[in-house]
């Protein structure tokens, strides 16, 4: 129960931090988060196809996870974008970002209440007359609830702070907002997972996914 709590107290106190730093509203994320904070482990290779329906638009995309370490995993993500404006084409976007474990729930040296993984990210969308970079800094908790039958539902979490630069013809614009996402992740076996999670940002929508070991 104390867990629980801790993690629900965790979760409001990022809630309460998503607001623009300043002026202008955010454009958002086209990408979601769409990991838990455990890290997918040692030379292991994940391959995902994900959707989100935003207020924005709607983006279509896949990425490719690999583990650096037991702790450390770094992913590369690549699809469109198709903006909720009339007679516009979907423009290409791509991203990129890395975590390191810090807790481990399932550590066996001490007892953490929750998997906390810190890490960095980027993601460039091209849209129509104009484009958007964002680059910044993330944390996710995630704690892991395993079924009788031995597969496991991970909620999780993700606060980002990021700088967002706008570029449209000759003008830029650069501000720093902050982010949250919060959904769960389903280990439907030991090769196959399943997303479904909500962002609240300035691009604020709907994201679900699947995933599956490549190597």
């Amino acid at each position: 129960m104390k867990v629980k709590c801790s993690v629900a107290l965790v979760l409001l106190l990022m809630a309460g931090m998503v607001s623009p730093v300043q002026g202008r509203s955010a454009a958002g994320l086209a990408m979601g988060n769409l990991t838990t904070a455990d890290a997918c482990g040692y030379g292991l290779g994940l391959v995902g196809g994900h959707i989100g329906i935003c207020d924005e638009g709607t983006s279509v995309f896949g990425n490719l996870t690999y583990g650096f370490s037991d702790y450390t995993e770094g992913r590369v993500k690549l699809g469109f974008f198709d903006p909720d404006i009339e007679g516009a084409d979907p423009k290409i976007m791509f991203g990129a970002d890395f975590k390191y474990e810090f807790l481990d729930y399932y550590d066996r040296n001490r007892k953490n209440p929750f998997d906390l993984a810190f890490g960095g990210f980027l993601e460039y969308v091209d849209f129509e007359g104009g484009s958007v970079l964002q680059i910044g800094g993330n944390a996710i908790i995630s704690i892991p609830y395993r079924f009788d039958s031995g597969r496991r539902i991970i909620p999780y979490g993700r606060l980002n702070l990021r700088m967002e630069k706008v570029s449209a013809g000759d003008n830029d614009e650069s501000d720093f907002f902050a982010g949250l996402n919060a959904g769960a992740k389903f280990e439907a076996s030991e090769e196959f997972n399943i997303y479904g999670e909500f962002q609240l940002d300035g691009n604020a929508g709907l994201f679900f996914g699947v995933e599956f070991r490549a190597f």
